[in-house]
């Protein structure tokens, strides 16, 4: 009965690490998203500043006002592309959360389970200490009466 529960233990010990492992990588995977999708973001506000210094420079020097639209039309896409992408960050943000907690709720899981696994390997090793002792009680047992029937 205690092997069966053992082998029990050990299945499920072994599926949690599984669960683990692709934990992990769903959440190193979001991880690397959410680094790409700020560094896009970091690439777009980078973008629009270099056309803002553009703009500075060309209004030093006068620019007509149909460049000037241009540019104006240009920033409002440009800002709606980083708000955009402001969201997008938000929202890889957030799956890296998720993912982490499931990872954290699957470790735990795993953790119980070794836990039960070294109680059980503790109960087990008892059931066979007493084994052991029982038989060399008997041995002993049997080796006096030997020795006093002779």
């Amino acid at each position: 009965m205690a092997e069966k529960s053992m082998g029990v233990l050990l299945m499920l010990e072994e599926m949690a690490a599984k669960e683990v492992d692709l934990a992990a990588e769903v959440l190193a995977k979001s991880m690397q998203l959410a680094d790409e999708a700020k560094a896009k973001q970091a690439l777009l506000a980078g973008y629009k500043q270099d056309y803002v210094n553009n703009l500075h420079q060309l209004l030093g020097h006068g620019v007509s006002a149909d460049t000037y639209q241009n540019f104006q039309q240009f920033f409002a896409k440009l800002d709606q592309a980083v708000i955009g992408q402001h969201e997008l960050v938000v929202m890889a943000n957030q799956q890296v959360q998720l993912h982490r907690q499931l990872w954290q709720e699957s470790q735990r899981k795993r953790l119980s389970y070794q836990v039960l696994l070294k109680r059980s390997d503790k109960r087990a090793l008892k059931i066979e200490q007493k084994k052991d002792q029982k038989m060399m009680d008997e041995f002993a047992m049997r080796s006096a009466r030997s020795r006093s029937s002779s």
